[in-house]
């Protein structure tokens, strides 16, 4: 096996380059940084055309761009995206009144925004109707995608594991063809069931994009090329590496290129995984791609061992070799894994108080306890059960440290498996934009007002003790689940005496804004802030905000 060694590290750095190649470099979630008209412009003719700026590109979903007059019926447009613009040219003959544009974008992080702008040609319309377009809601999609996501990491990582098992662990082992024949089945089914979940998650992507919710998942607009590239081409890897694998598997044969096409399979979600909002993407792609090559090797070892061992509990010597090869190789997977996550984790979260106030940094925080007790089990196997099967006394003496190896390896699978499924729903909670926690807010003082029977307003100053603070909006059910809106809310401060007017808002995350506001003067402050539900909805609630 060590003399392959360095033909695997070439392997490796050819799949690097492949997989840097297809990952497109992304930013967090793109936001709209102006329009044209203005939103709430009076125009005295049709503008002809509407431009809007985002800050990153941007990719426009099928009917990402409609118009509507004031009786809510539908306006000819055509749409248009290049780069962070999206146009939409209108009819030049428009007729005075008011008019909503919505749009609808898919950030380069694959996540979607949407928004709205009305303008009014002469005068504002007396009435505006609702315009007649069904509501955007994800619904539950998010939640399956995430199980389907777990899914696939565990039965992805499992094949090509299995594989990598095989064609280097196993070598110069006798290994019985009943127990090969095992973990060949295996392989092939979990090779199966990967498959399949990167290709459910490929409409799921495209529903979730358009916000249809799962309803939309047969709809064929959710398969447009241009919304699924990159779950295409994950699915594209991991039915050509696996499938390759599995049927290799069954002639007990393994060439460089058969160890190629795996890896790329392996390292398919680092395409469209949360590394690519963060620079330098290149590093943080190559060090997610590691991540999961160590996690597959560590995995389909563990599985491996668990499936022969009790065969090789006759053959000792057999044993000890096996468990000797695949324990020196953890050493090397426990750096790796420990590195590489240390390093995405970090680069993800960015502060030790995310950790605990995010979804993202509680599941993170979840990820490393079972990856530390995985980490345990891991050295209790090689410091105390793995010498009992090389020194043990006797034949009965080496055959009962065996089957304690494979019960102990058994159980790392096991919580490795858990740690796969935590990591699935972490791909689909991006970091960012959640409520304060209960600590957070006994300390900065939160006050909340209702907007509406379903929307409650949520507003938080900083915990400095000045008069130039941050103060943080956020929209949110009833249930506290931060809202993505139509657009930023209107945010205004006054007191009995001093207007501040509109203040200007920044989004930070779904449902969430900040804003930096020097107060004049200390006391109590009314927070206005009016609600964008939708293009014509915008219920309003006061806060009274106290100002220390």
């Amino acid at each position: 096996m060590t003399r392959r060694v360095p033909a695997l590290l070439a392997v490796l750095l050819a799949a690097a380059f492949a997989v840097v190649g297809w990952a497109a470099p992304a930013s967090a979630h793109a936001t709209l940084v102006s329009s044209d008209p203005a939103e709430g412009a009076v125009l005295t003719q049709s503008p002809g055309q509407v431009t809007f700026t985002f800050d990153e590109p941007v990719q426009l979903v099928p009917g990402g761009l409609l118009a509507f007059d004031a009786r809510g019926e539908q306006v000819d447009v055509e749409a248009s995206a290049s780069g962070v613009l999206v146009k939409g040219d209108v009819p030049d003959t428009l007729g005075d009144g008011t008019y909503v544009i919505t749009w609808r974008v898919v950030s380069s992080d694959g996540h979607p925004i949407a928004g709205s702008l009305t303008f009014h040609i002469g005068a504002p319309s007396l009435k505006v109707e609702a315009p007649k377009i069904a509501p955007s809601d994800p619904g539950a999609v998010p939640t399956v995608q995430a199980i389907v996501h777990g899914t696939n990491y565990v039965a992805l990582l499992l094949a090509g594991g299995l594989a990598i098992f095989l064609a280097w662990s196993v070598r110069g082992v006798r290994l019985d063809g009943v127990v090969r024949r095992r973990v060949v089945r295996l392989l092939r089914v979990s090779a199966l069931v990967a498959v399949l979940t990167a290709a459910l998650a490929v409409p799921l992507a495209g529903a979730y994009q358009l916000g249809s919710g799962l309803g939309g998942v047969l709809d064929l607009d959710v398969l447009d090329p241009a919304l699924v590239q990159d779950d295409l081409q994950v699915l594209a890897l991991q039915l050509a590496g696996l499938g390759v694998a599995a049927w290799v598997a069954g002639l007990q044969r393994s060439s460089l290129v058969v160890d190629l096409v795996t890896l790329l399979a392996i390292w398919s979600p680092a395409l469209v995984g949360h590394t690519r909002a963060y620079e330098p993407t290149a590093l943080l792609v190559v060090t997610d791609a590691l991540h999961l090559t160590a996690g597959a090797v560590w995995l389909g070892g563990l599985v491996g061992l668990a499936l022969t061992l009790r065969a090789l509990s006759g053959r000792p010597r057999d044993a000890a070799l096996l468990i000797a090869r695949f324990s020196t190789v953890a050493g090397g997977l426990l750096a790796a894994v420990a590195l590489t996550g240390t390093l995405l984790g970090w680069r993800i979260v960015g502060s030790w108080s995310r950790l605990v106030e995010e979804t993202y940094g509680r599941l993170l925080l979840v990820k490393v306890v079972l990856v530390l007790v995985v980490v345990a089990l891991a050295a209790y196997n090689r410091f105390r059960l793995v010498p009992k099967v090389a020194d043990g006394i006797g034949h009965d003496g080496r055959r009962r440290g065996v089957e304690l190896v494979r019960r102990t390896v058994a159980a790392e699978a096991a919580v490795l498996v858990a740690v796969l499924g935590v990591t699935g729903f972490l791909t689909q909670k991006p970091p960012g934009g959640e409520a304060p926690s209960q600590q957070a807010t006994a300390e900065t003082g939160v006050v909340t007002g209702v907007a509406t029977d379903e929307i409650k307003v949520l507003a938080v100053l900083d915990s400095g003790t000045g008069l130039q603070r941050q103060l943080i909006v956020q929209v949110q059910d009833l249930a506290g689940e931060p809202l993505d809106l139509y657009a930023a809310p209107a945010v205004a401060l006054s007191t009995d005496t001093i207007d501040l007017g509109e203040i200007p808002v920044v989004p930070s995350g779904a449902g969430t804004y900040t804003a930096d506001v020097v107060f004049p003067v200390a006391g109590t402050w009314q927070l206005q802030v009016s609600v964008r539900v939708d293009e014509f909805t915008s219920p309003v609630t006061v806060i009274d905000l106290p100002v220390g």
